[in-house]
């Protein structure tokens, strides 16, 4: 985990079983400061949900700040201290702020329906070059219908379009469904544990698998 920033976390859109919270995928790398151009995101994605809605998909901006920061405080205090290892985090809004920036080492990705904001997915770029530390939350009445799916894989896609080989987390053991989701977006992905702690790589150099509806 880091110590001098906030970690990076993967909430993914369902619940656990034993909980009824969103699992976590706490990520891993440092942030770089040169890296390649990003993909050109100015046209929005779609993408057709399990229950057969389809959403928009499109590159964060800072006016939706305001947005995002509304879907980080719709979570449960539970799905806050999973995400932000803090139920009543201090610093809610600097993080809204820091996903919409445009940055060379990030894309961050939103999910919409009729403009509103569903989930939040970024990217951004390890120290090494070829990777990125992937983190996903979903607002917490979205959970069950894919969004954070469909996120997780236009972000892979982008990622691999911007020439980068590995998506890398890491996951709390007992989050089971995070692991499966991220074994679901299609790539192929191998599995460290170090005591209570799963590490994730995500393979980009395939095409991904289709993904069961």
């Amino acid at each position: 985990m880091w110590k001098n920033s906030a970690p990076v976390v993967v909430g993914v859109d369902g619940s656990d079983a034993a909980t009824g919270s969103s699992p976590t995928v706490i990520a891993r790398c440092s942030l770089s400061a040169d890296v390649m151009s990003t993909h050109d995101l100015a046209e929005p994605a779609t993408a057709e949900l399990v229950d057969g809605s389809v959403i928009a998909l499109r590159q964060l901006e800072p006016h939706d700040t305001d947005a995002i920061r509304s879907l980080y405080e719709s979570l449960t205090d539970q799905e806050r201290y999973f995400r932000f290892f803090a139920m009543h985090p201090a610093h809610l809004d600097e993080w809204a702020r820091s996903i919409a920036e445009p940055r060379t080492d990030q894309v961050s990705l939103g999910a919409f329906s009729y403009g509103r904001l569903l989930g939040v997915a970024n990217y951004v770029v390890c120290q090494e070059p070829d990777d990125a530390e992937v983190a996903v939350v979903v607002a917490h009445a979205e959970h069950l219908r894919g969004v954070g799916t469909a996120l997780l894989r236009r972000l892979g896609q982008i990622a691999k379009d911007n020439g980068l080989h590995r998506l890398v987390a890491e996951v709390l053991w007992e989050n089971h469904l995070m692991l499966r989701v991220l074994s679901d977006a299609g790539w192929p992905c191998t599995r460290h544990l170090d005591g209570s702690v799963v590490h994730v790589d995500i393979d980009l150099g395939v095409e991904p698998s289709p993904t069961e509806r």
